[in-house]
Formats: C-alpha cells, structure tokens, sequence
C-alpha cells in the first residue's frame, strides 16, 4: 500500500509540477473542457482584433467606388463640355479666399479645389480627372492651385487639413468641407462631388 501512495504522488508531481506553474495546471485540469475552449476563443478573437485595429491605424483607407447603376446609353447623361478652368491667380477675396472661390461658396456652388504639383505623376492623373467634372449646369466650380498658394485658402483650410500633393478639397453648397489627399480615380472623385451636392 506504501508503494501505491508513493507511486500516484510521483505522478502529480510530474503533472502538476510543483510551485505556481503546478497550481496553474491544476486549476485548468479542474476545469471542464468546453470552458476552457470558450476562453482559448475569447483570447484568439481578442488577440486577432487589436492586430487588425494596429494595421487599420497605419494603413489609410481608400473609399470603393460608389457602386451606383449607371444609364446604359452612355449619351443620356449630361456632361458639360465646358473649358477647364484657369488656374486661380491667388488675388484675395472676402476674408481668406481667392475672389472666384469666394464668389462660388457665396452662391452655394458645389466647390472643388485641387491642390497640386505639376511634377507628381498622381498628381497629373488627379487633374485630369478633375477638369473633366462634370459643371452640372454651373452648379460646380472647379479651382486648382499649387500648394504654394495654400495661404490664400485659409478660410478653407483652417478646417480641412491639407496636408500632401494631390489634394482635392471638396465644399458642399452647406459649406461642409472634405478633403482626399493621393491619389483617386475619376470615378471615385465624381462621386465625392455627387455626395457633396446632396448634402
């Protein structure tokens, strides 16, 4: 019978161990395998959730494009085939703006205002594609500007932060400011100025 004894208290030892680590191990021999699963999950899920919220922080978005029905008879939509606009002189305009852009937020226009570099490949795509915004019957302006001239646009920017090349500043007719800074595709650029619009 001594034997016996001596032989099952070697077999905890080598188990449990001995100290806290041995405590530890008994505690999770005592509890029953479908909690202890549940935990193990907990513990992944959480750990999985601040690694992917640690890579969102860095990484900035890009909104998809919208994914609206367009008209199947590519002429059944109005576009304005009116000239680029000319790049804005920068001459001061009521409190913080350029005259044109002050005229324009004025009349409640859809504002859109390019900050750009004519070196930057993204940069040129951007512009691109912003001169080829539709007016919508004068209801859009369209401005661009070097960022050189970001001085003449505090009445914009002391709330919208510009902060690289290409920027694209877009103001609804509520004067609500959004800007997108990199690069973005006519598509995606014609649907911020949809949305400004609508607000």
């Amino acid at each position: 019978m001594c034997s016996v004894d001596a032989h099952l208290q070697r077999q905890v030892q080598l188990y449990g161990g001995s100290g806290r680590l041995g405590h530890l191990f008994a505690v999770i021999a005592t509890v029953p395998r479908p909690v202890l699963l549940a935990v193990v999950g907990v513990v992944l899920a959480g750990s999985l959730f601040v690694f992917s919220r640690r890579g969102a922080e860095t990484t900035p978005s890009v909104p998809a494009p919208s994914q609206t029905a367009q008209p199947s008879n590519p002429s059944a939509t109005p576009q304005s085939k009116s000239a680029p606009p000319a790049a804005d002189k920068g001459e001061q305009g009521g409190r913080g703006l350029p005259s044109p852009v002050a005229r324009a937020l004025n009349a409640k226009k859809t504002v859109v205002i390019l900050f750009w570099n004519r070196g930057g490949v993204d940069d040129r795509s951007v512009k691109n594609s912003v001169d080829r915004l539709p007016r919508r019957g004068g209801k859009t302006a369209v401005f661009t500007d070097k960022v050189a001239n970001l001085s003449s646009y505090t009445r914009i920017t002391a709330a919208a932060s510009v902060t690289q090349t290409p920027s694209l500043v877009i103001v609804s007719p509520k004067g609500q400011a959004e800007v997108l800074n990199g690069y973005y595709d006519f598509q995606t650029i014609r649907q911020y100025v949809r949305n400004a619009a609508r607000r």
